[in-house]
């Protein structure tokens, strides 16, 4: 096999080098646009950067903390599950008059206000899960912002 002179040697140096460099410019990957990703969806921006575990990770955060407002929504319309229920069974006998006038009583009427209170779970929820999801957005769109300068750099 032959041997290469050095002039060759500088040839072939010199095209790898030139080849490194377009090969880097054309994989930068953009702090911008991974910013913009992660701002729409946390997760895109890390899935952009060639992530896909970390972006899937942020994305089943962003899912967790949508479900917890969710159910707090919910409890606050339908209630807490579990309270017991003004239905049939569960109401005391209706105590009246001989003319066939109900008698109210004031424990009724503190019960029919504690009803019209909002849950204190419900609010609790909501308020963690949106707490959850600015922490991860904020997160995510930093993390992605760094993930790409350490790509660029490298």
């Amino acid at each position: 096999m032959g041997v290469l002179s050095d002039e060759e040697k500088k040839r072939i140096i010199e095209e790898e080098e030139l080849r490194a460099k377009i090969r880097r410019k054309y994989e930068q990957k953009s702090t911008g646009i991974a910013a913009v990703l992660s701002t729409i969806c946390p997760g895109l921006g890390q899935i952009y950067n060639g992530q896909i575990g970390k972006g899937a990770i942020f994305f089943f955060i962003i899912l967790i903390s949508l479900s917890l407002i969710v159910t707090g929504i919910t409890f606050w319309i339908k209630g807490v599950p579990g309270k017991e229920s003004a239905g049939i069974m569960s109401e005391k006998p209706v105590e009246m008059t001989e003319e066939g006038i109900v008698i109210e009583e004031e424990e009724e009427k503190e019960e029919e206000e504690e009803e019209e209170k909002v849950p204190r779970l419900a609010v609790a929820l909501i308020i963690a899960g949106i707490i959850c999801l600015g922490l991860d957005g904020n997160f995510a769109v930093r993390d992605a912002i760094k993930t790409a300068k350490r790509l660029n750099e490298s």
